[in-house]
């Protein structure tokens, strides 16, 4: 079996900037679309669960035979100030209240909730270590109930220009290992390797026995154009060691977002098939 072929997607209007390239009223919209593509599954921007009825969306997806890949969580973040590392403590508990919520959602699509921005960034004056202990005090919580009712929760690495500490793949992955869970697991991200990691192959290497969901983005969130970061090297090294987990496009809806997402899989099926 080979790699999964996923794209993000937004079921709300959103700027042009943001990198959801295939777009609808509804999810069930997008994965119809998704669906006439060839796709196996979208990826779901989810800001609160409340708003869904999580079988009706499990039953949206299955009636056109696309998997949910990620219910991913950033939008708390944007529109409504949550974070996992920030300064108020209620704030705090209330945002690994909203994960627990997402896993919920994500239980139920059979899938993993994915946390990159939602992690939070640092405060003026605030340590590397402090930071971290904070952090780690969150991810901890949102990962008893994640064992409680064994769905994944997956991090993502952020480059320095959008997030603090655990820029890396290495950085990454040494923090996630300290939990020492087969359910807190890894989301490698082209765009931010770009800036982070020097031998994109062997950050593949370093992160593959957490590794479940791959984002292929190139410089400024296009689609790829190979002119910035070799993505056929990092497919060789993901095809020569048997991962056939999640591969998603992550890019700004450009031209258009039909055309983004034709173009999107039309490039993993060339690279990473």
């Amino acid at each position: 079996m080979g790699m999964k072929f996923s794209i993000c997607t937004v079921d709300r209007p959103l700027e042009s900037t943001s990198p959801f390239p295939l777009r609808g009223s509804s999810y069930e919209e997008c994965a119809a679309i998704a669906e006439m593509l060839g796709y196996d599954g979208i990826e779901l921007q989810i800001q609160d669960p409340s708003k869904y009825d999580a079988k009706e969306l499990r039953a949206s997806l299955d009636r056109h035979g696309i998997r949910c890949s990620a219910v991913t969580t950033g939008l708390a973040y944007l529109f409504e100030g949550m974070s996992m590392v920030h300064p108020d403590e209620k704030i705090r508990l209330a945002t690994v209240e909203r994960l627990h919520r997402q896993l919920d959602l994500a239980k139920e699509l059979d899938s993993q909730i994915l946390i990159g921005y939602l992690r939070g960034r640092k405060s003026p004056g605030q340590t590397d270590q402090e930071f971290e202990d904070i952090l780690t005090d969150s991810v901890a919580r949102v990962l008893e109930y994640a064992e409680e009712i064994r769905t994944p929760m997956v991090m993502e690495q952020i480059n320095r220009n959008d997030g603090d500490v655990f820029c890396s793949t290495d950085r990454t992955m040494r923090f996630l290992e300290k939990f020492n869970s087969d359910l807190l697991l890894y989301n490698g991200d082209t765009y931010h390797m770009i800036t982070e990691d020097k031998d994109v192959p062997g950050a593949i290497r370093r992160s593959l026995k957490k590794l479940v969901l791959f984002h292929v983005s190139d410089e400024g969130r296009l689609l790829p154009d190979d002119s910035h970061f070799d993505f056929r090297e990092a497919a060789d090294v993901l095809k020569a060691e048997g991962y056939d987990k999640w591969v998603s496009i992550e890019a700004k809806p450009e031209p258009t977002s039909f055309e983004a997402a034709r173009r999107g899989l039309q490039y993993l099926r060339s690279v990473f098939g």
